[in-house]
């Protein structure tokens, strides 16, 4: 998809002489923006510039059918004031990059070995594994993980577990769900840039994530670092080595756990706790709870949702 902020569309519509399409943007609902994003796409993939293929889709969405730009070229004379205005959000970007941006320039692997070094008196018991980017733990029913991750100058944590038991009935119960040989949390799972002030699912304090790009912004981002992961990663993938509590969060708090693989991972997961539990109870109880929840998704996600369900309760008929 070509995603754009409704700011800058409705700046580029007016500027290609859309003033009317411009003035709608603002009232245009979610499934009508990501039909922009959509259709942008197509456009841009055609050899269109990217804010005249944002333009086009954006009309065509808003009239119903696609045509020509009232112009060829932009022009921000007759764009209002307004939309010229820097977008609050990202000047408040810039100033969080420029919080880590002082010192001498550091490179991806200076930034993973400070925090690893700062991290590794933090969790004893794990290993760093380099190759990986990812802190390590063997226990009795599989592996917790604390791993970096960087892209777009930024590095974020993913920290979960894998819980083999788990895993093993997963696999028995559903078809598509095969074991793997690459090291990740494949049970239950968090990825950081999903937490933060704003995040309606998993609120913290700051952004769990660091745009470190100098010596200096590393220095004040190791520390943060070791707090998050003292506080927060190291407790979760603890407490979720028991099944039960993975359940608990898949089920009761989904925002604290990221699918996956695929919408439908979290009730296999949960249908495969019930399992290994030996809950029946459980099992009635998460399909009507996931029935409703899915309620929303796209066909497919449902009706995965119900192959999955007769499976778990075929395999609890032929094991009584």
């Amino acid at each position: 998809m070509l995603i754009v902020s409704r700011r800058d569309l409705a700046a580029n519509l007016a500027a290609y002489g859309e003033s009317e399409a411009s003035a709608r943007v603002a009232g245009m609902s979610e499934e009508e923006i990501n039909r922009v994003y959509e259709i942008g796409y197509r456009h841009a993939l055609s050899g269109e510039h990217l804010g005249k293929a944002s333009c086009m889709a954006a009309v065509e969405v808003l009239e119903g059918a696609p045509r020509l730009l009232r112009r060829q070229r932009r022009v921000w004379t007759d764009v209002p004031a307004a939309l010229l205005e820097p977008d609050p959000r990202l000047l408040d970007a810039y100033r969080w990059f420029e919080l880590y941006a002082g010192g001498e320039p550091v490179d991806k692997r200076t930034i993973f070995e400070a925090f690893s070094s700062s991290l590794a008196p933090t969790l004893p018991g794990f290993r760093y594994y380099k190759t990986f980017g990812h802190f390590r733990d063997v226990f009795e029913h599989g592996t917790s993980y604390i791993g970096f991750e960087r892209g777009n100058g930024v590095v974020s944590l993913r920290f979960g577990v894998t819980h083999s038991e788990v895993e093993r009935v997963r696999q028995r119960l559903f078809e598509g769900v095969s074991a793997s040989t690459y090291p990740q949390p494949r049970t239950i799972s968090k990825y950081t840039p999903n937490m933060g002030p704003d995040s309606p699912h998993w609120p913290y304090p700051s952004r769990p994530q660091w745009p470190v790009s100098g010596s200096e912004g590393l220095a004040r981002a190791c520390p943060e670092m070791v707090a998050f992961v003292q506080n927060v990663a190291l407790p979760y993938v603890i407490d979720h080595r028991d099944p039960e509590r993975i359940r608990d969060t898949l089920v009761n708090h989904p925002g604290e756990a990221d699918p996956l693989l695929g919408a439908q991972s979290g009730a296999q997961t949960v249908f495969a706790v019930d399992s290994l539990l030996r809950e029946r109870r459980w099992l009635e109880s998460d399909y009507v709870h996931f029935k409703a929840r899915y309620a929303g998704y796209v066909a497919s996600s449902r009706e995965a949702l119900e192959r999955d369900y007769r499976a778990a309760v075929e395999f609890w008929d032929a094991a009584s």
